[in-house]
């Protein structure tokens, strides 16, 4: 609730501490609600309390969100996002677990605002691991067609096309709704060296053959339900020489090598079932991977697609869900 009033934001923004009364008056919302929440944001820890006085000179109660605290705010605001969509949904993934009821339940709008405030949230540390990639940030410099598959909102395709002006983007997705809040926000950057396109991976047309230097997608291979054949689309899209960077969770494939790192893989496990798995398991035969779909798993079906797994760059800053860069080449 912090989150979607915009609380959060307001907290992380100030440069002095708030009263219940100036955030309420400044975000237009009522000072008693805003008040509970606070208390409850301070209880745990998120939150400093600067308690208030009696007396005749009465002073109100502020609260502060010291600069240092203010990623693990932004970082667990955007995950009860995830757990409030995941609520919403819940009587329908209950009907997917009955043996005669339906196979999968597709991502909401809810869904996509959660993922897209995650990136925003995680903007920084995603660029940074990306322009690890050899080469990467040179060639976008000089000038290449990229591809963003899957791209939902593309925040992050965006990002670096207003940071790469020689390049070009192409972003594509199978949903327009998500495409559509993208394009609107390239309007609003007046980015011009973007282009949109409705497209299924998996059934990638004959002109785009060979079409790109880089390809890029984040969190979506595990989510379709054919993802061989969606490595394969991209083979068939790159340039020989191109790379390919996935980005994804990356814990292990293995159930016993997760236990070695059980706090974050079983909220990972948890997350993929309410998410990953009724996104993908459309068919009686999807792969249905989960969200532990793991590097070693990645790595078969990259190299069954015809690529070479050149290397997994981890992404600092963001240990919530073990997220990494896995840099795949094609070869010439």
């Amino acid at each position: 609730m912090a989150t979607e009033t915009h609380m959060v934001e307001c907290l992380c923004t100030a440069q002095s501490p708030l009263s219940s009364a100036d955030m309420a008056d400044q975000l237009k919302l009522k000072e008693r609600y805003v008040r509970e929440v606070l208390n409850s944001l301070t209880v745990v820890g998120l939150v400093q309390l600067e308690e208030g006085t009696g007396g005749k000179e009465r002073k109100e109660a502020r609260y502060l969100v010291p600069p240092a605290c203010r990623p693990g705010l932004q970082r667990a605001s955007t995950l009860a996002l995830i757990v409030s969509s995941n609520a919403r949904n819940f009587d329908n993934i209950k009907k997917c677990f009955d043996h005669d009821g339906p196979y999968a339940v597709r991502y909401q709008a809810a869904s996509f605002t959660a993922m897209d405030k995650i990136v925003r949230a995680r903007q920084a540390p995603l660029m940074e691991a990306l322009l690890e990639t050899p080469d990467l940030k040179h060639q976008l410099e000089k000038g290449l067609r990229a591809l963003d598959v899957g791209c939902g909102t593309a925040r992050l395709s965006l990002h670096m096309a207003s940071l790469f002006p020689n390049s070009h983007f192409t972003l594509t997705d199978l949903m327009p709704e998500p495409l559509e809040k993208a394009r609107q926000h390239a309007e609003k950057e007046g980015l011009t060296n973007v282009t949109f396109q409705l497209m299924d991976v998996c059934q990638v047309p004959d002109n785009l053959k060979e079409s790109f230097d880089w390809v890029m997608c984040r969190n979506v291979i595990h989510d379709l339900p054919y993802p061989l054949e969606a490595l394969k689309g991209i083979f068939k899209v790159l340039k020989p020489g191109g790379q390919f960077c996935m980005l994804d969770a990356f814990a292990s494939s293995y159930v016993a090598e997760n236990r070695k790192n059980y706090r974050v893989t079983a909220a990972m496990y948890a997350d993929s079932t309410f998410n990953c798995i009724p996104e993908s398991y459309q068919q009686p035969d999807s792969a249905a991977l989960g969200n532990c779909w793991g590097i070693e798993k990645a790595t078969e079906l990259v190299e069954a697609a015809g690529m070479k797994v050149l290397g997994l760059t981890r992404v600092r800053g963001t240990d919530i869900r073990l997220p990494g860069v896995c840099v795949c080449l094609k070869p010439e």
